[in-house]
């Protein structure tokens, strides 16, 4: 058996890559009036009226230390002059100072803490703890938007910042495509990355999880139910270029995560949401036992057309999970499913979830011929949501079949109490 170290640092999943803003630039501009007079119009800017601006006010600036290309660096982050704005001011280490200032994409706002208790969420901070290669720290900053029905349909976005050499460079994401021709995007649709590699983010995990079973009725392979995008760094643009990740044996590390992401799929409507509900149909009471201190249950119909009784709930979980981890999904998971008259029923409304863990990954692994062992960690919070680590997140582990195809024999649900 051989071991392969993948410590992993969190982003804060998954994005598509969308349209680009109508500001850009290899280099953020410095503060200058021409930068003011260029910033996002008063259309589009967020309107705070003078009793909502006292609400928006107490958070004054977060400071931190940034390793960056050429050196390492102190940088302050704080409003700008305009409500769209980020002033950025950076010290090297011979104490000399530059600022800059980065515009929101149009349409959105930067996501200001509303107090200095939670000043450290104005960015995300992703370093590189994968490894010893040189990959310097990267700013990521989320913009809300400014409308409670954009256009677009995208409410956060993302931006990306490195320091090189004392200036604020902006990180362009890239999509090459067919023809090798690259379309340059500047800001994702998306706010969380699985940083897996040194280099290298999932940025999007696409389960199909409504064609599972081939026109046999055998378990598709796992490379057709599961699409994993990627991005990966290259400093020198600097730039953020999209890509494909092969899901195979001969990959582990994103084998093993293509497989974690089908268990998520199906295990979430057993932790933290219920199956679709036919709200159309009475709820049906189930009262507790007698002497139990629990409340009665409200059970609702199941509207879900893969699923018409508990044994279909039982028997699709086979297909991803060993008899043991399903029937414990079953049996110890906040939402319950039950046959009434006949029909598939469900405990409606969602489960608690655990408010200071954040996003779970794989820190290393152990790889043999019939079984894959991946150890993982996840994010700490505390209660001003500030980063403080990193927690055990438990171990998932795939076997072998016979039939050549794989099962989940070791897995908890991330984002559940």
């Amino acid at each position: 058996m051989r071991k392969v170290f993948l410590a992993v640092m969190i982003g804060i999943m998954t994005l598509v890559v969308s349209a680009c803003s109508d500001s850009g630039g290899d280099t953020a501009q410095p503060q200058t009036q021409t930068t003011v007079q260029n910033a996002v119009s008063g259309d589009d800017a967020l309107r705070i009226t003078e009793t909502e601006t006292a609400e928006y006010t107490s958070f004054s600036e977060y400071s931190f230390e940034l390793a960056g290309v050429g050196g390492n660096y102190i940088v302050t982050v704080s409003r700008g002059e305009q409500s769209e704005e980020i002033l950025i001011n950076i010290e090297d280490s011979t104490y000399s100072k530059s600022s800059f200032v980065i515009t929101s994409p149009t349409g959105y706002v930067p996501d200001f803490p509303l107090t200095d208790d939670y000043s450290s969420s104005v960015v995300n901070i992703i370093t590189n703890d994968i490894d010893d290669t040189d990959v310097p720290d990267i700013m990521q900053f989320i913009f809300y938007s400014d409308s409670d029905s954009p256009e677009n349909g995208i409410y956060r976005v993302s931006r990306f910042y490195t320091v090189m050499s004392g200036e604020l460079r902006e990180i362009n994401i890239v999509d090459y495509g067919e023809d090798g021709t690259a379309a340059v995007r500047d800001y994702l649709d998306r706010t969380m990355l699985y940083h897996t590699e040194a280099d290298k983010f999932i940025c999007k995990i696409t389960v199909d999880d409504r064609n599972m079973l081939d026109e046999n009725g055998a378990l598709r392979d796992i490379s057709e139910r599961v699409r994993i995008n990627t991005l990966t760094l290259d400093i020198t643009v600097p730039a953020l270029i999209s890509g494909y990740e092969e899901v195979s044996e001969d990959n582990p590390l994103y084998f093993g995560y293509a497989h974690w992401a089908a268990a998520n799929a199906i295990a979430q409507y057993f932790t933290v949401t219920t199956l679709n509900i036919d709200y159309t149909t009475p709820y049906i009471e189930v009262e507790a036992e007698e002497g139990s201190e629990e409340l009665s249950s409200y059970y609702f119909k199941i509207d879900d057309s893969r699923f018409s009784c508990v044994e279909d709930l039982r028997s699709y979980l086979s297909l991803i999970f060993t008899d043991s981890v399903a029937e414990k999904l079953m049996s110890e998971s906040p939402m319950k499913y039950c046959d009434i008259d006949g029909e598939l029923y469900g405990i409606a409304g969602d489960a608690a979830l655990t408010g200071n863990l954040g996003t779970l990954t794989f820190s290393d692994m152990d790889i043999s011929e019939s079984t894959m062992l991946f150890r993982t960690r996840q994010e700490t919070y505390d209660s001003f949501g500030n980063y403080t680590g990193y927690t055990d997140g438990g171990n998932f582990m795939i076997t072998k079949q016979d039939n050549g195809s794989w099962i989940v024999i070791q897995y908890r649900y991330p984002y559940g109490n």
